[in-house]
């Protein structure tokens, strides 16, 4: 965790940039769920995340199973109400830490969905090894998210 905390971000940053993300921001205090919702509702744009593509540092999903999370996490949990069809993926043992406010955790960006993977690539290539497609964006009436 802590040499995943030390890695800059300036190469994932110009990275993202020539891959045309459209927006950006590291992941913290807020949680994925927060930050991600934060960078949705100006667009009114929703997200559809895909909880068994979310990088996990090892060890996570233990201490979420032993009940030890963070001490903002509850907070942020009540962001669940922004998450459609919640109930069915509430005992995924990843749920909790979509709340997770995370300390350096890392940048969440939208890319064009014709460049992401080729994104994801470089980025592993520059030693983000974690990188990944964790879902897409998509219209919606309202701001909301979707969790499968």
């Amino acid at each position: 965790a802590v040499a995943m905390m030390r890695q800059s971000s300036a190469q994932a940053a110009d990275c993202l940039r020539a891959h045309h993300a459209s927006a950006c921001t590291d992941v913290t205090g807020f949680g994925l769920v927060g930050h991600l919702l934060a960078l949705l509702r100006p667009s009114g744009l929703g997200a559809e995340i895909e909880l068994a593509k979310l990088p996990l540092l090892d060890g996570a999903l233990d201490c979420v199973a032993a009940g030890i999370v963070s001490s903002l996490q509850p907070q942020n949990a009540r962001l669940a109400e922004t998450i459609t069809a919640a109930e069915a993926v509430r005992t995924h043992p990843a749920w909790p830490l979509l709340f997770d406010p995370q300390t350096s955790g890392g940048l969440l960006a939208a890319v064009p969905s014709d460049e992401a993977k080729a994104c994801v690539a470089e980025l592993r290539e520059l030693g983000y090894g974690q990188a990944s497609i964790i879902g897409r964006i998509r219209p919606v009436v309202t701001t909301a998210l979707s969790v499968i």
